[in-house]
């Protein structure tokens, strides 16, 4: 992906665009009474904004990813929760920034937290509609026993705690350890085959199924049969074993004849680590640039979501819930701050603002503000060293319409948006204060220590 291309895209940010090939049928969206399609969300694990074809990608191919937004929409100005795994995971499924829920750090195999009981997931909210529901893959949300997936409103969980380059990394089907340690090359296969079992069983029946992939994520392997048929070494041998497990997901649907009825999403949980493709943007993964936040967004519904559309309003992974809520006919939580807002109306096609503004965090702190058009950066990383712009009187203001590689500042040029967006920024700080904690360094000899792995109560 080229910055031109970047640049091509942006402009039609510019104009508002909001495009599609085929036009929006007038029915609303929402689901009528006793309609409750399917929702799968498949979520990939460091995969860069310009690691799929259709963003660009002349050395990777995939052509089942590149599917689903040729068969429905491709959002292009996606961001992710959070620019690392945990709170970027808490962010999708609770519709919060991960700051709310206190899944603002990552969690590790020595931690002794994770999702608090009192979130309301995705699954927990279809779950009033009568689904059934099912988690495969990375949890990465707390593995002692309260915080288990099959605690958080799924029904069924197949996959494993954490991230692949933390240990124990075992493979769980409910609470049960069935292989020890997960065979790394077979693991997207065997994700693939748990996924279509359960579309195959649920065919007649309203599911939800969340497939949290850990790839690309390193350490990266493959299956020995597909190594090096990639043009992008083992990297792009990883992602494109990605891509035909999703294919085979799609083929299961189609298969069981529900393609139809089932919204299919697919995004990355932040942008690439040490390798990959952020399309141009700035930055990679941990960082506060555009490059550690935006990543894919492709969405399909046949007959509901015109084919081939594609939208340049902002969003954010924290807008899944709200969404499925308005899709599954359920009624979101009343008694708590709903961060993201519902998609639906810009699934259809329809240009719709979805955010006047959405904020960046890195742990506890608000890193980035940005709105329809610029975007004020507080924080950044140099080497090794966290940089709080604000103690040394710094701020950057992008204007990503124009320039959104980040390359240059206008906070002298535009006092009056820097205020404006400064105002929300110290509204937003008082807010979160009180809900900031300190991070678990597993890697600090003094840090208390706790028992490594996955504890699970056993009956």
């Amino acid at each position: 992906m080229t910055n031109s291309r970047i640049l091509l895209l942006a402009s039609l940010l510019a104009l508002g665009a909001c495009s599609s090939t085929a036009a929006a049928e007038e029915a609303d969206i929402v689901a009528a009474a006793g309609d409750k399609p399917n929702i799968v969300v498949i979520l990939a694990d460091d995969l860069g904004w310009g690691d799929i074809s259709l963003n660009g990608s002349d050395l990777i191919k995939t052509p089942n990813i590149d599917r689903i937004g040729r068969e429905g929409i491709q959002l292009m100005t996606f961001y992710a929760g959070a620019n690392v795994c945990t709170p970027s995971r808490a962010a999708l499924l609770t519709g919060r920034y991960p700051v709310r829920s206190g899944m603002q750090h990552v969690v590790y195999p020595q931690s002794t937290d994770g999702l608090p009981a009192s979130e309301v997931t995705i699954a927990e909210l279809v779950k009033t509609r009568g689904y059934v529901t099912k988690m495969v893959g990375k949890w990465h949300l707390g593995h002692h026993d309260e915080f288990w997936p099959t605690n958080q409103g799924f029904d069924e969980f197949y996959g494993v705690p954490y991230s692949n380059d933390m240990g124990p990394f075992d493979l769980y089907e409910g609470k049960a350890i069935v292989q020890s340690p997960a065979d790394q090359k077979s693991l997207s296969r065997m994700y693939s085959n748990s996924a279509e079992d359960f579309i195959a069983a649920n065919a007649d029946h309203p599911f939800l199924l969340y497939v949290a992939e850990n790839a690309p994520h390193a350490p990266l392997f493959v299956p020995d049969d597909v190594a090096g048929q990639s043009a992008a070494g083992l990297y792009g041998d990883v992602v494109e074993e990605l891509d035909r497990g999703i294919g085979r997901i799609l083929d299961a649907l189609d298969e069981a004849g529900i393609a139809d009825n089932t919204l299919v999403i697919f995004t990355s949980d932040n942008g690439p680590w040490f390798v990959g493709d952020t399309g141009g943007f700035r930055d990679r993964k941990g960082g506060t640039y555009e490059g550690s936040y935006r990543v894919p967004m492709l969405a399909r519904w046949p007959g509901t979501i015109p084919a081939g559309s594609v939208s340049h309003e902002m969003a954010m992974s924290i807008d899944f819930l709200p969404t499925i809520a308005a899709v599954s006919g359920a009624a979101l939580p009343t008694d708590r701050e709903i961060d993201g807002r519902d998609l639906s109306e810009l699934l259809r096609g329809k240009p719709v603002t979805i955010h006047d503004e959405l904020f960046f965090f890195n742990g506890n702190d608000i890193v980035a503000i940005r709105n329809k058009r610029f975007k004020l950066m507080l924080n950044a990383y140099y080497r090794n060293f966290y940089v709080p712009f604000e103690k040394y009187g710094v701020r950057l203001l992008f204007d990503l319409v124009t320039d959104p590689t980040e390359r240059f500042s206008f906070v002298r040029e535009e006092p009056e948006v820097v205020d404006d967006l400064m105002s929300k920024v110290s509204d937003m700080r008082k807010v979160v204060e009180p809900m900031k904690k300190e991070a678990f360094n597993p890697f600090n000899p003094t840090e208390p220590s706790a028992p490594s792995g996955p504890q699970l109560s056993r009956n």
